[in-house]
This record gives structure tokens, sequence and C-alpha cells, in this order.
């Protein structure tokens, strides 16, 4: 912590009347009344939105920084075990410290709040929670992998830090990133996430039983089918003989505007359940989307706005689901925990002792504003062999 121009070390010499820090972290979670700089800033790193004055001073100690992390690398510092703080001379961590506060008041000062910070806020928690849980990582599996000569998959979940850290302002429909060096838990092939072992009993993933699908109804009011999505389009829509994957493939196919004669074949059919013009006249003013969950985004087009409207709200109503769990198991205080996201699901390490609990958490991850949509729920001893569940 550094405030009045010292820095401190020790969580019980933290002072309790801060008003301003660039990025929460999980010290400063019982820490009220702090505005995060870079949630008014989102996307824009602090280089970035440096004032004129301080561009110079920030661009300094940012090359000394990296000059540090780069000695460490060749002295082979394990970083997973340290921190860079540890490491470098409190002089010059004073220094950055300065420069990094007066960054941070500036933009507190000139920058406008965003209406969403709150949820912005409650996002960022989530996100650092699950960055600070180090991920049990099997190495015999790992060794498997390699044996297969997958060598690029083997050397890069090899290289990976055994922590899961998302860039919550990666995409502008708010699909979450990871960022680079961390584990790739969202682009990594599903078979091996295998690797990946709880550190309490098993894996339960929470998966929505097609979101995008289940979001367009829900914009348009309609009432969702409480089975498989896409079963459900094999019954309203397609051609008797139609298999589940070929309308899978076809429904999105169509959503995101491909017109080849096959899919132009469904398209009447496909207009009468899903009106896309009703979608965009709700959602697009002919230069931004703005979503049921006030996320605006620059869009002159059709054709992206309505790609924008529906990913965008599939992946807010994910983190939205995800931190209703949260606060379920917080005020529980239960050994369950959420291991990570994945995409439109949400993964928990889960302890038996929990059990009884699970019918709740998994209605709250089914009701939504948009209706009570199926959930998929599995469970595994790793993350990459789950079975469902009932």
């Amino acid at each position: 912590m550094y405030a009045d121009g010292k820095i401190m070390f020790d969580a019980g010499d933290f002072p309790t009347d801060l008003t301003g820090s660039w990025k929460y972290t999980e010290h400063m979670k019982d820490t009220d009344g702090v505005e995060y700089a870079n949630l008014y800033v989102q996307n824009q790193t602090i280089s970035e939105c440096a004032p004129e004055y301080l561009r110079d001073d920030w661009a300094r100690v940012s090359s000394k920084l990296k000059a540090f992390s780069r000695a460490c690398a060749l002295s082979r510092v394990d970083m997973t075990g340290n921190c860079i703080y540890d490491v470098v001379p409190e002089r010059f961590l004073a220094d950055m410290c300065e420069v990094k506060n007066q960054i941070t008041s500036h933009v507190l000062s000139n920058y406008e709040k965003p209406q969403r910070y709150r949820f912005l806020l409650k996002t960022c928690q989530l996100l650092e929670s699950i960055s600070n849980r180090r991920l049990h990582i099997d190495r015999r599996e790992l060794e498997v992998i390699r044996q297969a000569n997958d060598v690029p998959a083997t050397a890069a979940l090899a290289a990976a830090a055994p922590y899961i850290r998302y860039n919550q302002f990666g995409t502008k429909t708010g699909r979450l990133t990871t960022v680079p060096s961390s584990f790739p838990i969202l682009t990594m092939k599903k078979e091996y996430r295998r690797v990946v072992l709880p550190d309490n009993d098993k894996f339960i993933e929470l998966d929505f039983n097609g979101a995008e699908a289940r979001v367009v109804l829900g914009i348009l009011g309609k009432t969702q089918p409480d089975y498989d999505i896409h079963q459900y389009h094999m019954d309203s829509v397609f051609p008797t003989g139609t298999t589940r994957s070929q309308a899978k493939t076809a429904f999105f196919a169509w959503l995101y505007g491909a017109k080849t004669k096959e899919i132009q074949k469904y398209t009447p059919e496909l207009e009468k359940v899903y009106d896309k013009e009703a979608i965009l006249d709700k959602c697009w003013d002919g230069k931004q989307v703005v979503t049921e969950y006030r996320r605006r985004i620059l869009c002159p087009d059709a054709h992206h706005a309505l790609n924008y409207v529906v990913q965008a709200t599939a992946a807010e109503l994910t983190i939205l689901q995800a931190l209703k769990i949260k606060h379920f198991l917080d005020s529980r205080q239960t050994k369950t925990q959420i291991a990570c996201l994945i995409h439109d699901a949400v993964v928990l390490d889960f302890s038996n002792e929990d059990e009884k609990y699970l019918p709740e958490i998994n209605k709250l991850m089914s009701s939504t504003n948009f209706g009570t949509f199926k959930i998929n729920t599995s469970e595994g001893l790793n993350l990459g062999q789950l079975r469902d569940i009932k």
C-alpha cells in the first residue's frame, strides 16, 4: 500500500480513509468508499489516460519496472512465488507509486463515473478472487500431452502461470479474455482441461443451454422452452429428419447473417420465431447498440449490431449469474468456490459437504430476467472430463 508518501507492507498499517486507487485488489476488499480509476477508463491503459505533464514520468518508471522484470527473468527468479515489488528497490517503488497516484487522481477528477460502475466493480472483484486461486495442475497429464507430440500445447501450458487472470475489458462485447502468460482456460483445447484438478472434491460446471438463442427469445419477450433449445428448433422450425447438429449449425449461421441457399430455405420459419428487426429497433439507433444491461457499443451497421446485442447480453448475463452464486456461497461460508468462468458456463470447485446447496445454486443460475433458462449441469474429477448429472 502506498499513501501519503509512505509504502506499507503490513495490512495492519493500512489507512482506513482511502479515497482512490488505480485498480481493485483483494487487499482492498474490506475498504469502503474507494473509487477505482481503471473502471472509469475501462479499456484504456494507464499510459493512455495519463495527462501530458505526467507521461514522461510514467514512461520512465514503466521502463525501469520492465528492466527489473527482465533481470528477474534472466536470473530465473520464480515470479509465481515472488512479487515483483519484493525484488525491486523501495526507493523506486515510492517513485513509481507517486506517479501512479497522480495519474489516478487526474482520472478520478476529470473522467465521468460510469453509470454501470457498481456492476463493473462487482465483476472486477469476482475476477480478482478467481485470479488469486492457484490452479492445481496435474503434471502427469501434461506429460501425457507431451508424449502425444502436441509440443506447442505442452509448451504453452507448462510456461503459463498457474493462475487464471482475466481481462475484464478485452472485448467490445464484454466477453472475457485472459491476459498473456496466465493459464489459457478460454482458448485451450477442451480435452486438455483435464490437466486442471480441483482443490476440493470435484468440479461442477453450470452451463446455459443455448445461451444466445435464449437471450434472443428473452429480448423479444417470448417464453423460454424448458428443454433443449436445439430440440425446440427441431420441433418448431426445421423439417422432420433434421438432426440436432444440423439444426444447431443452421440456426447460428442464420442468426449471424449467413445467406447461403441452404440457410435461406429455413429463413421464413426462423423469422416467425426470431424477429431480428424487432431486436434492432429496440437496441440499436443506427450509431450505437444499447443492451438490456446498458452496455453501449459504437456500431454503424445492422449486421454487427445484432451480433453485439446478442453476444454482449449473453456474456454479461453469465457474469451476473456468477455474481449471484458467489454471494450465495460467501454468505454461507462454504468450502465450494467459483473456480472459473468459461464462456457461458460457471465452474465450481465443489466440496461434497455442500451437496445440499446444489439445487439452490442451480436455481440461481437458471433464474434470469429473461425467464428460466435450462441449465446443463456436469461434474468430474478434472476439468476436462465432466459427465452430465441431473
